[in-house]
């Protein structure tokens, strides 16, 4: 049997995928990758390319193909949608699970002929475009575009309720309900507390606060609100630590300067320990506009941290607002600073509301993701 491994980027294949493909290697898949590797990732291209000699150096073939990040680029979607008809004319995959809106209706078009000598097709969405409260655009476009690819997909898999009902209720295809991608709790248990060592790599005190923020730094992820939330808190005592990059990491660093916050704002980039930066914190803060179900929100709550969230989609199924941490809409940085100094000053709401945070998240452990996912896989293999 053979199995096709599709993402828009080469990240999100790294980051939400691996046990997938050691899943479907276990059942009997020889397992090959197809994504970008060449931009659009989080990672750099040094991390790209070590992702894809990594792959290959375990026996998966990695199909470099040119999936746009955006819906005005044809040459290239037309170009992806030949790229994998090409292989898969060649491979005759048995089941392909692909995701990400635009990369998963090129995928799934492309796969379309396929489905009829037998290949099953998975699509995993990891956030609709359209939601509650998106506008009319996405409504109009995404909706129809995903209603439409519904009959070329032998299962839907949705990890958030709203998505969910919006599937069930409107698309012509099984949709399955997943608890996102899995956390490896026991893996985040495991990292030891280091706040003193934190603090003195970033030039900080032993007092000094920190205020966490994982996200991309995208216009989608609206780090803006953050920065400008912290600047209203006027925190002597606290930084606001970003890790992650993006389109908008110079233009949050100028809004830096120009709120004066300079030597209280940190731009540490892509990081490989979140966790142990996390556990070093005192604070989450994320106010994105759009997700689907947040992994760092998922790894702040298991770090016991205290959350600032947007009141969105996903993060909604996570928190409950006042009991975990709390909730505002993603445009009011004044609400957000009230609750960076409510939580601040308030050491025993901040360990209560992490503590809370703790004992949710155990609901999310990857075990029980990972055996509804193999079972997926062999119902789709086998039938």
């Amino acid at each position: 049997m053979r199995a096709l491994m599709f993402a828009s980027v080469a990240s999100m294949v790294d980051l939400f995928n691996r046990d997938n493909m050691d899943m479907l290697e276990e059942l009997g898949c020889k397992v090959d990758v197809a994504a970008n590797f060449t931009e659009g990732s989080v990672y750099n291209k040094e991390q790209a390319d070590a992702f894809a000699i990594e792959m290959k150096k375990a026996g998966r073939e990695v199909i470099n193909v040119p999936i746009p990040r955006t819906m005005y680029n044809i040459k290239d979607m037309v170009k992806t949608i030949k790229i994998l008809r090409k292989h898969m004319s060649v491979k005759h995959y048995d089941i392909v699970h692909c995701q990400s809106p635009i990369g998963g209706v090129l995928c799934r078009i492309a796969c379309a002929p396929y489905r009829k000598e037998g290949m099953k097709v998975l699509y995993y969405a990891h956030g609709f475009h359209f939601f509650k409260g998106a506008d009319l655009f996405y409504w109009l476009v995404f909706y129809n575009i995903e209603k439409w690819c519904a009959p070329l997909t032998d299962c839907l898999i949705t990890l958030n309720k709203e998505d969910y009902t919006s599937a069930a209720e409107n698309f012509k295809t099984d949709v399955c309900y997943m608890k996102g991608v899995g956390l490896d709790l026991q893996e985040i248990y495991d990292v030891p507390v280091d706040r003193n060592g934190v603090r003195e790599e970033f030039g900080l005190t032993k007092e000094t606060r920190i205020i966490v923020s994982v996200s991309e730094l995208s216009r989608r992820k609206n780090c803006m609100t953050c920065l400008q939330a912290f600047a209203k808190a006027e925190r002597n005592d606290a930084v606001l630590l970003f890790l992650g990059i993006g389109e908008q990491m110079e233009m949050l660093k100028e809004e830096s300067e120009k709120l004066g916050l300079s030597d209280k704002v940190i731009f540490a980039g892509f990081r490989n320990d979140v966790i142990r930066i996390m556990k070093a914190s005192d604070v989450y803060i994320f106010s994105s506009k759009q997700e689907g179900l947040p992994v760092s929100l998922m790894q702040a709550m298991a770090c016991k941290l205290p959350v600032l969230v947007s009141r969105i989609r996903g993060n909604t199924d996570l928190i409950e607002n006042k009991k975990q941490g709390f909730m505002f809409s993603y445009d009011n940085p004044d609400g957000y600073a009230k609750g960076i100094n409510k939580l601040l000053d308030n050491p025993k709401l901040c360990k209560k509301m992490g503590d809370a945070n703790g004992e949710v998240i155990k609901g999310y452990d990857k075990e029980p993701v990972n055996n509804m996912m193999k079972d997926l896989y062999i119902k789709l293999l086998h039938s």
